[in-house]
Formats: structure tokens, sequence, C-alpha cells
């Protein structure tokens, strides 16, 4: 081999190998300071939360209870490491806790409490038992959430229609029962009277611009007149049902939805409103009424939706009442 050739080409080969002598301390430098990060799996284990169920009032991590029931939640919540500053009580869904307790000295390792819930909404609620420390971090739950469902007591039929009464074939379902929601014609109701709660017709007046203005109204078949006139009711009197209304209230439609949420809440507001009426007029939409049927039981109605047109003249309506 041609000794200047082997002159030029060492220095080179030497710099190659030097390169790569290099790289390869630098990436065993770059593994010997690799770190491992935290595990999230292990990041709050230094929380517990233990549920006592020494009371028979005290549920565990779930229970189906009556609306009315009082619910005893008895837990102890431990930190093994680091103080706890506080305890949160935090439903599932809500924007912040329903409870903070603050923790004493002795108490921020270990805090044994009783939460008192009474059972006032129909479904299931579920929160959490967690700490947190003095900046307001939350350190855990102990993977702990406890659930109780209230068992409905009330019944919801929603989007009920009534056509107005006509008063030539008198074939439109302008009656109604609010324990099944089941509409009837002037010749079922007289068939069945002991079903019917409530009728409904449409009233106007003329205004001085030329105008119409509507009134959709409402009677029970113990009022005396009927109002509607074109239907005979004479041959029933005393074998209709006597169900009652409160006044109307109106824009009431946030409270249908999210008041009125038991029996007990609906029979409650309906005696405040003394359902004393065997008629009601001027219905409109958010239109809220009570009623109470002969057998002593009390519901709630909402208007939905009403329809001016006279080849369709009808009132939506949703109802709510006690089982």
């Amino acid at each position: 081999m041609n000794r200047s050739y082997l002159t030029a080409i060492i220095p080179h080969y030497l710099q190659m190998k030097a390169n790569y002598l290099f790289v390869v301390l630098l990436l065993g430098t770059l593994l010997s300071c690799k770190r491992e990060g935290d595990n999230i799996f292990n990041l709050f284990e230094d929380v517990s939360v233990t549920l006592h169920m020494e009371n028979e009032h005290n549920i565990g991590t779930y229970k189906d209870v009556a609306v009315g029931d009082s619910i005893f939640v008895d837990f102890t919540i431990s930190s093994k490491s680091k103080d706890m500053h506080q305890v949160w009580i935090f439903y599932n869904g809500a924007g912040a806790a329903v409870l903070k307790i603050p923790l004493g000295e002795p108490e921020k390792r270990s805090f044994r409490y009783v939460y008192k819930i009474r059972a006032d909404k129909v479904g299931e609620s579920t929160f959490r038992i967690m700490a947190v420390d003095r900046e307001g971090v939350f350190m855990g739950d102990g993977s702990t959430s406890v659930t109780y469902n209230v068992l409905s007591d009330y019944v919801h039929l929603n989007n009920r229609v009534l056509y107005m009464p006509d008063s030539v074939n008198r074939s439109s379902a302008c009656f109604i029962d609010l324990m099944e929601g089941k509409t009837y014609t002037y010749a079922e109701a007289k068939l069945h009277p002991e079903k019917i709660d409530l009728g409904m017709y449409r009233t106007y007046t003329v205004e001085p611009n030329g105008s119409l203005t509507f009134k959709y109204n409402i009677y029970s078949l113990q009022a005396s007149p009927i109002p509607f006139g074109a239907f005979d009711f004479t041959d029933l009197a005393g074998k209709g049902r006597a169900t009652y209304f409160s006044g109307i209230q109106n824009n009431q439609t946030s409270a249908f939805l999210n008041t009125l949420t038991s029996g007990e809440a609906i029979k409650t507001n309906a005696i405040s409103r003394k359902t004393a009426n065997l008629k009601l007029e001027d219905l409109k939409v958010g239109s809220l009424f009570y009623f109470k049927t002969p057998d002593e039981k009390y519901g709630v109605v909402i208007v939905n939706a009403l329809s001016g047109f006279d080849n369709n003249r009808y009132l939506n309506i949703s109802i709510k009442r006690q089982n």
C-alpha cells in the first residue's frame, strides 16, 4: 500500500473514531441521569377514607332510600405523612364543595365526622370526601365515593295534548285523567266521568282594533254550571270526579323542572297554595297550577305550549303527581 496514502487516511480514521466515542459517552451520561417521574396511580395513596356502619341510618358506598329519609355518612379520613387542612364534601358535577370543614391541630392526620343529609330529591346523588392542604391543593379522597339513590315517590307524565272542544262533531279529545294522562272525547267522558279530572275550552275577546284575544281555560266536572255550555253533563251531577285546582302561577317552568322533584315537595306546595277551585281561566305558556283529586292525591300541571291555529287548537301540558 502506498505510504503517502496511509499517511493521509490515518488522521481521518482517528478523528471518526474519536467522534464515535464522544457520542457513546454522551449517551451514557444522559442515560445515567434519567429520572423516573412520579407514578400518577400512587400520587394520592397517602389519604384514606373509612365509612363506619354502626348505625341503621349510616350508608356505605351505595344505598337506596325513600324521600324524606335521614341519611348519615359516618366517616374517618386520615393522612399518613402530611397534615390535612380542610375536609371537603364535593358532589359530582358541582362547581364547588357543599361543605368545607376546617381541622384543628389534633385532627390534621385523622378526622371523624358524621355528614347528615335529608333525602329530598329523587334520583342518584354521588359525592366524595376529600382532604386539601393549607394551599387548597387536593391531597386525596381514598378512591372512595358515596352514592344514595332516592326512590321516586311521584309520576311524571310528559307532553299530554288536549284539543279544543268541537261543539259540532264532539270528537276532539278535550278531557284528561291526571292520574294516567289519558285523554277523552266528550262521548268517552260521558261514559267514564269517574276518570275525568279536567276539561278544557277556549274563549275570546274582540279588542277595539278588531284583533282577537284568546283565553285557555280548564274546569272540573263538578263545576256548576259547566262553563263550556255546548257540553251537557246535567245527568251526571254528583257522579264526576271532584278535582280541585289551586290558583295559577305564571313563569314557573324552572320550578316545575328543578324544585318540584318529589311527591312530598309537590304535596307541600299544593297544600300551601290551597287547592279550592273548580275552574281556572287564562292559562299561558309557563302557567303552573296544583290539583287535589277526590282520593286526596296531590299533583301539579305545567303548560308547555298553546296553539292558536283554528284547525289545530290545543293545550300541551305536563303533569307530576304523587304515587
